[in-house]
C-alpha cells in the first residue's frame, strides 16, 4: 500500500465541541468585555487619538462566564469603512478561557496573551470612521463558538504630518585611547528611529543622519555638555535650512557614552528661550547600551533618552517625578497621571502598546500602565502617556502649518 502523502489531505480528526453554560433566560455563550483599538496608548472607552496609517491593533477582551469548561479559541473580525462591503480578518492568536479562574478585564488588559489580537491591514486604517465588530469565535479547527454579544466600535482615525528628524552623531576624542575616536553605533540610530515610529503620534517619520566631528565636546562631559553640543547643532540647522531642508525638521545630537565610561556620559537637554518660555527645535542627548537602567533590557537607551529630550522640542516639559530628582517644570500644570504614570489610579484606564520591531528583534508587548511612566519624567520603564501623545500631536499640527516652506 503507498505511504499516504501528508500534503493530499489533512489527517481527519474530530474537534472537541465548546460547551456552554447560560443563566435562565440568557443568551448562552461568550460575551464581549471590551474592544482596544490600539496604537501606542489607549483607554478601554477608545478615547486616545488614532493615527490614520500607523500601525493598529485590535485587542478583544472575551468574558469566558459563558463556558462550562476551559476552552481555546480564536475569533475573526469584520470591519467596514463607510457603506462598503465588510471585509474580514482572522485574529494573530488563540487564547485559552477558563471559566473556573476567570481573568479580570484588567488581567486581559496587561497580558496580550489574554486577549484575542488583530493587526488591521492598511486599506482598514485611513483617514476616517471604522466600523469594528465580531464575526465568529470559534474552537481552532472545529466548531464556532456562540457568543451572546458580537461586540461592535466604531472609531476615527485622523490624519497627522510627518515627524522630521534629523539626528547628528558627534564624533569626539576617546577617552580610552587617547588616539582613538567615539562615535555612535548605528544601532543606537536605529533603536531612536524605531521608537518615535512606535510611540510617537505619527504614521511616517521623515529621518536623515549624518555623524560629524564634535567642535566642543570634550571629555569628562561636565553638566553643561549638551548645551556644548546644541550651539553646534544650532549652527548647522540654520545653514541647511537656509540651504532649503524643510524648516520644520527637528534636530538631535546622538553622543555614545564609550561604552558606559562615567566621563563619557553626556546629560540631555533641549535648547530652550528663557524670555519667550518656549523651548528651540535642537536638542541632544546619549546613547549607550542600558544594562538594566532605568528598567530597561534591550540593546540601547537612545530611543527613550532621545524621544524625552526631542519632547521637550515639541514643547513638553518636565511633569516633576520622582519629585526627589526631578523639578516640575512651573509651565506643566496639566500633567495628570499620579506617580507620573501613564494612566489615572486605581481604575488604571489606560494601557500602553509596544508593537514592536521585528528587525530590531522587539516583540510586541501590553506596557501596563501602573508600571510605566511618561516619557518626560524620570522614572524607570517609559512611554507615551495620552496627555503626551495628544500634546505631540497638537504641537506637530501647529508646527505643519505655520512653519511649512513658502511656495514660491
Amino acid at each position: 500500500m503507498a505511504k499516504k502523502n501528508p500534503y493530499f489531505a489533512p489527517t481527519a480528526r474530530r474537534p472537541r465541541a465548546a460547551s456552554f453554560s447560560a443563566a435562565a433566560g440568557a443568551a448562552p455563550g461568550l460575551s464581549v468585555r471590551g474592544m482596544e483599538v490600539v496604537q501606542s496608548i489607549q483607554a478601554i472607552d477608545n478615547s486616545v487619538r488614532l493615527i490614520a496609517d500607523k500601525t493598529t491593533i485590535v485587542r478583544v477582551y472575551l468574558d469566558p462566564a459563558g463556558l462550562s469548561a476551559a476552552t481555546l479559541v480564536s475569533a475573526e473580525l469584520v470591519w467596514r469603512r463607510g457603506s462598503e462591503a465588510m471585509h474580514y480578518q482572522p485574529a494573530m492568536n488563540r487564547v485559552r478561557l477558563t471559566p473556573a479562574t476567570p481573568p479580570t478585564l484588567q488581567q486581559q488588559r496587561f497580558d496580550m496573551d489574554l486577549s484575542v489580537n488583530f493587526r488591521l491591514p492598511s486599506e482598514a486604517v485611513g483617514a476616517g470612521n471604522l466600523e469594528i465588530g465580531i464575526n465568529r469565535v470559534f474552537v481552532p479547527g472545529g466548531a464556532d463558538v456562540a457568543f451572546a454579544d458580537p461586540g461592535h466600535v466604531t472609531v476615527r482615525f485622523d490624519g497627522a504630518p510627518v515627524l522630521r528628524v534629523r539626528v547628528i552623531g558627534l564624533r569626539y576624542k576617546s577617552v580610552a585611547n587617547p588616539l582613538g575616536t567615539v562615535t555612535p553605533d548605528a544601532l543606537h540610530f536605529a533603536y531612536l528611529k524605531s521608537y518615535l515610529e512606535r510611540a510617537y503620534p505619527v504614521a511616517a517619520v521623515e529621518w536623515s543622519q549624518i555623524v560629524v566631528d564634535a567642535d566642543l565636546l570634550r571629555p569628562p562631559f561636565g553638566g553643561g555638555a549638551s548645551n556644548l553640543a546644541n550651539m553646534q547643532l544650532v549652527a548647522l540647522r540654520s545653514r541647511e535650512t537656509s540651504a532649503g531642508i524643510d524648516p520644520r525638521t527637528h534636530y538631535y545630537g546622538l553622543v555614545d557614552n564609550e561604552g558606559g565610561l562615567r566621563d563619557s556620559f553626556m546629560r540631555g537637554s533641549a535648547i530652550a528661550d528663557s524670555q519667550v518660555l518656549v523651548f528651540g527645535m535642537v536638542a541632544s542627548g546619549p546613547a549607550g547600551v542600558p544594562n538594566g537602567w532605568s528598567g530597561d533590557t534591550d540593546a540601547s537607551f537612545a530611543d527613550w533618552y532621545g524621544a524625552h529630550e526631542l519632547g521637550h522640542t515639541y514643547q513638553r516639559r518636565h511633569p516633576g517625578f520622582p519629585p526627589a530628582d526631578q523639578d516640575r517644570d512651573p509651565l506643566e500644570t496639566g500633567f495628570p497621571y499620579p506617580e507620573g504614570l501613564i494612566t489615572t489610579t486605581p481604575d488604571n484606564r489606560f494601557a500602553g502598546l509596544d508593537v514592536g520591531d521585528a528587525a530590531l528583534g522587539l516583540p510586541m508587548r501590553v506596557l501596563p500602565g501602573n508600571t510605566h511612566h511618561d516619557v518626560m519624567t524620570y522614572a524607570p520603564r517609559q512611554w507615551l502617556s495620552a496627555y503626551t501623545y495628544e500634546g505631540i500631536y497638537t504641537r506637530l499640527v501647529a508646527e505643519d502649518r505655520d512653519l511649512a516652506p513658502q511656495l514660491m
